[in-house]
């Protein structure tokens, strides 16, 4: 029986070595994908058409969106699944490094996307030295290598390229030497965002002594890199070059991003063109580099599947040259443990980069519950880091096995920013508005943030701030404003003026919880008037007085809102209650004024695309006698534009005072058609008397409203709308772009 036993192992052994040497002296196929933005989805499709063809891929290489898609399929992802994962993706919020509203701190939830253009520099007060310097790129990339992160968790380490489920080689460039820089070993996330840093357009990676930008400046389609991995025969995917694609886009910067080649890896693209056994070439037409929007993907896959079936004949005889029968599905050597994972068992929590005190406040922006974190919430988690605007970079790795631990790698920003925005209203006409800001200290907790805006109503604001974590936040805010403004009564001019104000608050506690907000502190507010005209016989022209005026705040906010502009979820509640005084505790020798303000907004939806969003506002002034400063101003696109208790009027010609009592109800309706357009309408419905019990039995009502477009670009929305106030009587051509401020 033993013998038996022994002859059967001798026997299966040797089976297996023979089977073994059999498969070994198969040839080694290699796919290579080119580079090409958003025309290298069309290498998803070609996959696709490669594993209905059931051809073995021992080796995958590619450059820039090549990179992307090799590298993903080389770490277990199918190729229809990288097509789920691209679809899923809102790429302009990738592209553009947004960071979601619910992951803004509250306090610059409004703020953070005012800026189109920011530049870095460095002052030592001290030394009396400073040094301006020019951004790496348009955008950080950020989200890019937060998104590849999250898609390669498990190989997040340093390791060798050979030992994913197939073997991966990438290419980027240093620009520090001139060389091409072959990725294959490394950081698997690292080699990918590398390989696809557009010069110019993404930030470079730095990474020893070099500086990584796109290797597609000099090896865009590696056909000499897989030769090297070992490959015998090479498919290849490339993007041809698209003439009237050129013409088109002569002199711009998709014209030389798709160019960039032509300097240094010309001959080279020539030379691996010409050494693929099997070359696969997609009809991209009319779509270009930078098209990704949802349709032009679905396109572009398809146009991959569509190259790679016109080569079908070919393929079934590349299968049959291999020694490969039947249609079973090729099967991996290696294997994924963790692609289908979403819920990863974390050990400990770290981050790393920042002192002590500093980790603290960050562990207490990223809370991990019961021990385990989703996908999202690393995702979240991330972006919650970043968009606090003290780290210039934010990434993770997993440590060890499950239970991982879970460290956050952060660059605190070296320089401070000099950051500039723009607008124009066919009301205010051109503004500018720059701000930076000082951190007074290698901590997190203090800051100054002076902003000034450039315009016919130009203003001033330095605000120093301590912040204590996310939840509480104290501090000094100075700001000096000069508006000149029109009033109007029904629809007429009725008197101009022009004002000074300056106001200082001292925000005692700002606290925060989550999406909430609470605020208590003390403002002082001195208005001076200057050239107050009448217009024509205005019976009930006010009389101006300089006057210093002490008021006492108490605010909150509730806002969950995905967006400022065109929001689809969550919803936004707001008041303040304040008590105005000109000696600290009595107005005019009577008690102090008191003003209650407060808003609501919630977003519906009602069909695909189309929201309806019912807004709410009123301020009730509770005394008879009022400084006309402090009376209804209503008018105008946004609340507090000129003056802080402004309610917005959508359809408005001017600015109007009402009575005590003003409550607007607003329904808008929004129809998105296309990626970031827009239409809409608004109609809002006002109500105004001197008194609450009055205010329905014997109140004054007029109805407004306006029809436009808009179009939410890099620079701002762009808005064309056609508007009319029953307070007015008149209709209201406006006109604007960029962000409001």
């Amino acid at each position: 029986m033993k013998k038996e036993l022994l002859l059967l192992l001798l026997f299966t052994t040797c089976l297996t070595t023979l089977v073994e040497g059999q498969v070994q002296q198969r040839k080694k196929v290699a796919v290579v994908l080119s580079g090409g933005s958003a025309k290298g989805f069309s290498h998803v499709g070609a996959l696709k058409v490669l594993e209905k063809a059931g051809i073995p891929i021992d080796y995958i290489a590619g450059t820039s969106m090549g990179a992307v898609v090799g590298g993903l399929y080389a770490a277990g992802y199918s190729a229809r699944m990288i097509d789920s994962l691209i679809q899923m993706q809102d790429w302009d919020h990738l592209m553009r490094d947004n960071v979601d509203r619910d992951n803004q701190p509250a306090s610059q939830r409004d703020n953070r996307n005012q800026y189109i253009f920011t530049l870095p520099y460095k002052l030592n007060v001290r030394e009396r030295s400073g040094k301006v310097s020019l951004p790496r790129g348009v955008f950080a990339g950020q989200n890019l290598y937060s998104l590849f992160l999250n898609m390669t968790i498990g190989f997040q380490d340093e390791m060798d390229f050979d030992d994913l489920p197939i073997p991966f080689g990438c290419v980027a460039a240093d620009v520090r030497t001139g060389k091409e820089i072959v990725f294959r070993r490394g950081i698997l996330p690292e080699a990918m965002r590398a390989s696809m840093a557009i010069p110019g357009v993404f930030n470079p990676v730095e990474k020893d002594s070099m500086l990584l930008i796109d290797g597609g400046v000099i090896n865009n389609y590696p056909v000499d890199v897989a030769r090297s991995m070992g490959a015998d025969i090479v498919i290849g995917v490339i993007i041809p070059h698209d003439d009237k694609s050129m013409k088109q886009n002569r002199g711009n910067i998709t014209e030389i991003a798709e160019n960039m080649s032509n300097f240094v890896g010309q001959q080279k693209r020539k030379q691996n063109i010409a050494d693929t056994d099997l070359l696969i070439t997609p009809v991209i037409q009319p779509y270009g580099s930078m098209d990704f929007q949802k349709p032009a993907i679905d396109s572009l896959i398809s146009r991959g599947e569509q190259a790679a079936m016109a080569q079908w004949d070919q393929l079934m005889a590349l299968k049959e040259s291999l020694g490969i029968t039947g249609n079973a599905p090729v099967v991996r050597k290696r294997q994924n443990p963790y692609i289908h994972v979403d819920t990863l068992l974390i050990d400990q929590l770290r981050v790393e980069g920042v002192s002590l005190q500093e980790e603290k406040q960050i562990l207490r922006w990223i809370p991990v519950k019961d021990h385990k974190v989703t996908r999202n919430e690393l995702e979240a988690m991330t972006a919650r880091i970043y968009g606090s605007g003290n780290f210039s970079r934010v990434y993770y790795r997993l440590d060890g096995t499950q239970p991982f631990d879970l460290i956050f790698q952060v660059e605190p920003k070296e320089s401070s920013t000099l950051n500039l925005g723009l607008y124009f209203d066919t009301d205010d006409m051109a503004a500018i508005l720059a701000n930076t800001s000082i951190r007074l200290s290698p901590s997190l907790n203090s800051r100054v943030d002076i902003t000034g805006r450039l315009s016919r109503d130009p203003y001033l604001i330095v605000d120093y701030s301590i912040n204590r974590g996310i939840f509480y936040k104290g501090g000094i805010n100075y700001k000096i404003s000069k508006n000149d403004l029109s009033i109007y009564e029904r629809g007429k001019l009725a008197y101009h003026m022009g004002i000074n104000r300056n106001a200082l608050d001292l925000n005692f506690s700002e606290f925060y919880f989550g999406n909430m907000r609470l605020h208590l502190g003390t403002r002082f507010e001195h208005f001076k008037f200057y050239n107050v005209l009448s217009r024509g016989s205005y019976p009930n022209f006010p009389s101006m007085e300089n006057q210093l005026y002490i008021n006492y705040l108490i605010d909150g906010e509730y806002d969950n809102l995905n967006s400022t502009y065109f929001p689809t979820s969550g919803q936004n509640f707001s008041f303040r209650y304040s008590l105005h005084t000109d000696n600290f505790l009595r107005l005019d020798d009577r008690p102090p004024l008191s003003v209650l303000k407060m808003h609501f907004t919630k977003p519906v939806p009602i069909a695909d695309k189309v929201f309806l969003t019912p807004q709410f506002s009123a301020r009730y002034v509770m005394n008879d006698s009022v400084p006309q400063i402090y009376r209804n101003f209503v008018g105008g696109r946004t609340d507090g534009h000129y003056l802080p208790q402004q309610i917005a009027l959508q359809g408005s010609a001017g600015m109007e005072i009402l009575s005590n009592l003003a409550a607007s109800a607003d329904v808008m309706i929004h129809y998105r058609f296309r990626p970031n357009n827009f239409l809409y309408a608004n109609l809002n419905y006002t109500l105004h008397h001197h008194h609450l019990n009055d205010l329905f039995s014997e109140g004054k009502a007029f109805w407004s409203g306006n029809v436009g477009y808009s179009l939410l670009s890099l620079a701002g929305p762009l808005r064309l709308e056609l508007g009319y106030s029953g307070l007015s009587r008149k209709f209201h051509p406006y006109v604007s772009f960029g962000y409001n401020f």
